[in-house]
């Protein structure tokens, strides 16, 4: 009888070891966590928080953003998969890195087509371009755009403004509100159907039964369908990073193809 109320005592603590180190979901005191880089993809989660009113998201709770400074960083994968976010931006490597090892999150679909750009210094038969590591889809560009016979050099993409300047590339692919600060002709991705995907929406499956994942979702797309508006852009770019368009680049802008895409409500 001793030898099972021990056998007993052991598993019941085993059970308790094991629930104290499986990942749980963070207390987050009611509010919805985004991650969001730092460049053009977190540009629509800013003005979702302050144009958009979804901050105020009914009774649910508040609205806290998360930056996550490169969306394809190991970090951000582990962020998600311990449940650190309800929702984040990501590019599409990342997001497929991520879905490949946890199944409790999905894609909802594309958000961002055409950001990342290609800037060349002029008047030169381009060698090397720098791209960010771990971005295939930036490696698809630079072929797409100049043919397998220039190298695509994968660094830091803290270090691609640097190796730019410094001369080590001759050109680079960079999200396009870094690319529009840097010298040079600027070139858009290769065209493609509905155009090239630079960043997607993850969710965290458990939280599509939340109505606050409805209600981003249609704030979502409104700001999208106002993100594509010229004017709106010029504003919310100014008041996101600072940065002043004026007329011949907000047209570059749209020459480059950039834009919001739309989400399906109900996804």
């Amino acid at each position: 009888m001793k030898n099972c109320v021990a056998g007993a005592a052991v598993i019941v603590l085993l059970l308790v070891v094991s629930l104290l180190n499986f990942p749980q979901r963070e207390d987050n005191n009611g509010k919805v966590k985004i991650g969001a880089p730092d460049d053009t993809g977190g540009m629509i989660l800013h003005y979702l928080v302050n144009e958009k009113g979804y901050r105020g998201a009914e009774v649910k709770g508040s609205f806290e953003l998360y930056q996550v400074k490169d969306c394809c960083a190991s970090t951000s994968q582990w962020a998600l998969s311990t449940n650190l976010y309800d929702l984040a931006v990501m590019c599409p490597d990342a997001a497929a890195s991520l879905l490949e090892k946890d199944r409790r999150f999905e894609v909802v679909g594309p958000v961002l087509v055409n950001s990342d750009i290609v800037v060349v210094r002029s008047g030169i038969e381009p060698k090397k371009i720098g791209i960010s590591q771990n971005r295939s889809h930036q490696e698809q560009i630079t072929t797409g755009v100049f043919g397998p016979g220039v190298a695509a050099v994968s660094m830091l993409p803290s270090a691609i403004p640097y190796a730019y300047e410094k001369k080590a590339v001759d050109g680079v692919v960079v999200d396009a509100l870094r690319g529009f600060t840097m010298a040079g002709e600027k070139i858009p991705a290769p065209a493609a159907a509905g155009g090239h995907v630079t960043y997607v929406l993850v969710v965290n499956k458990s939280f599509k039964e939340d109505p606050r994942y409805h209600e981003f979702i249609r704030l979502f797309q409104a700001a999208a369908e106002e993100l594509n508006n010229p004017d709106v852009l010029v504003e919310e770019i100014k008041k996101y990073k600072n940065i002043d368009l004026a007329g011949e680049e907000v047209e570059e802008w749209n020459r480059l193809g950039i834009r919001h895409v739309f989400i399906t409500p109900g996804t």
